[in-house]
């Protein structure tokens, strides 16, 4: 399946959202839908896309803002069990402070688990890679050789351990399972701008 990708930068913490086009047929992926709803719906329709699926890459608020808008009776939402009560409750980064307090979010449909891999939603194929430390229940989504990292992988950094289910040496060990795939893959992170798994692994001090 050959795809198109458009990344839409939204919220107040500049998260990347990411829309996945199936060039052959409107079907669309949605990872991260962190804020700007109106936004994301605004992408979709110049793209002549429908999201079918919508992925989260984990569960902080800046990354599932605009979930409920989102989301249609079409819609499959899926994360990580792991991550799961974060739609319910807000204890995490204190969101309210930015002016947001919009829990709880609606149930997601798909929970993956620890030992699932291949998915197959809304007519797309793709991998989970549970990647735990900045959440306990972080993945990274793989299309091909696009891989979509979350808060996991940045370009020339990393996410974050010092929030609730945050752990160091957890997320380095999935820090190096990402430096042993095979190959070279293109980077598309939670931040910031887009990068290559190759560039990472030479110039990341947290891949060395």
């Amino acid at each position: 399946m050959d795809y198109i990708v458009k990344r839409v930068v939204v919220g107040k913490l500049e998260t990347n959202c990411y829309i996945i086009k199936d060039k052959a047929s409107r079907a669309a992926v949605v990872i991260d839908p962190g804020d700007d709803a109106i936004l994301i719906k605004s992408v979709l329709l110049e793209m002549d896309a429908a999201a079918s699926v919508i992925l989260l890459t984990h569960g902080h608020f800046d990354h599932i803002l605009a979930l409920d808008e989102l989301r249609t009776p079409k819609t499959t939402v899926c994360m990580h069990g792991a991550d799961a009560d974060m739609l319910v409750s807000s204890d995490l980064l204190s969101p309210s402070v930015l002016g947001y307090n919009p829990w709880p979010f609606g149930a997601p449909d798909v929970l993956f688990g620890d030992g699932d891999r291949h998915a197959r939603q809304g007519g797309f194929d793709f991998e989970v890679i549970h990647t735990p430390g900045h959440t306990e229940g972080s993945v990274c989504y793989l299309f091909g050789d696009l891989l979509f990292t979350g808060d996991t992988l940045f370009c020339g950094g990393v996410g974050r351990t010092d929030f609730r289910g945050g752990d160091a040496e957890k997320l380095r060990r999935s820090l190096a399972l990402l430096k042993r795939m095979p190959g070279d893959y293109a980077v598309y992170p939670g931040h910031d701008r887009e990068t290559t798994l190759s560039e990472e692994r030479l110039h990341n001090p947290y891949l060395r």
